[in-house]
């Protein structure tokens, strides 16, 4: 029987009961509807996770006894950045989920001349929203660590911070080489960076490329922005990563 994992923002360890938060006793007693005594994970993002017990259920709150401590190998051993325009708000659900599921350390959200609008003065609600997605992905994955989310910027600015990855790729369908076809050392850290729908301009691949990004293309096709963040992250993971 599958045990239900919960993200809970708050300091775990072995030995104590927890009063769960609001939204996470909602969460378990009226979507999973787990009575008192029901197996539970709990994990705050600090790598471990806590395996205990719902000990009591009522209207007002939900406790959780916790009673071991796990740390499973969940991480990749390659440092993965997403740098993804903002997209339409299904598409960008859609690739940040993913991109928790495939193993990022990183995600940045940048505006880009084919972005649609975005409110800046909604942004900490954006965000918000975003961290969500993130946590309940993580749930569903089995990852104990968050990757971190950058708050919103452009593109140029974006590329204006120093950045030191391995390896940095920007995909361009007018590229010369896929990525197998690049000629590299093994890199332990890369940084993709995905447009959004309509890709990128040439003046921002252009402005990548100074910002040393390599440019590539993913064969003959061209792939929604999601799809695309989607397989470049796999790719990574496949070529230098764990799904190797």
């Amino acid at each position: 029987m599958r045990v239900s994992r919960v993200y809970v923002d708050v300091p775990l360890s072995v030995g104590t009961e927890l009063a769960l938060p609001k939204d996470c006793a909602h969460y378990l007693t009226n979507v999973l509807r787990l009575k008192a005594g029901a197996a539970v994970v709990l994990f705050n993002g600090n790598g471990c996770e806590y395996h205990g017990n719902v000990n009591h259920v009522d209207k007002k709150s939900v406790t959780v006894l916790l009673e071991k401590q796990h740390s499973p190998v969940t991480e990749s051993p390659l440092s993965l950045v997403l740098v993804q325009a903002i997209a339409r708000p299904e598409h960008m659900d859609y690739s940040l989920q993913k991109a928790v599921e495939l193993g990022v350390t990183q995600i940045v959200p940048v505006l880009t001349e084919r972005s649609p609008p975005f409110d800046m003065q909604r942004r900490d609600k954006r965000q918000q929203h975003w961290a969500k997605i993130i946590s309940s992905a993580a749930e569903q994955c089995g990852r104990n660590q968050l990757p971190s989310l950058v708050p919103v910027q452009t593109l140029e600015d974006w590329l204006a911070h120093p950045q030191q990855p391995d390896c940095a790729l920007v995909l361009a369908p007018t590229a010369e080489y896929t990525i197998t076809q690049l000629k590299l050392n093994e890199p332990s850290s890369v940084t993709v960076l995905i447009g959004a729908e309509g890709g990128l301009t040439e003046a921002e691949i252009e402005q990548a490329n100074r910002a040393s990004y390599q440019s590539i293309r993913l064969g003959p096709r061209i792939l929604r922005t999601e799809t695309a963040a989607s397989t470049m992250l796999s790719l990574c993971q496949l070529l230098w990563g764990d799904l190797r």
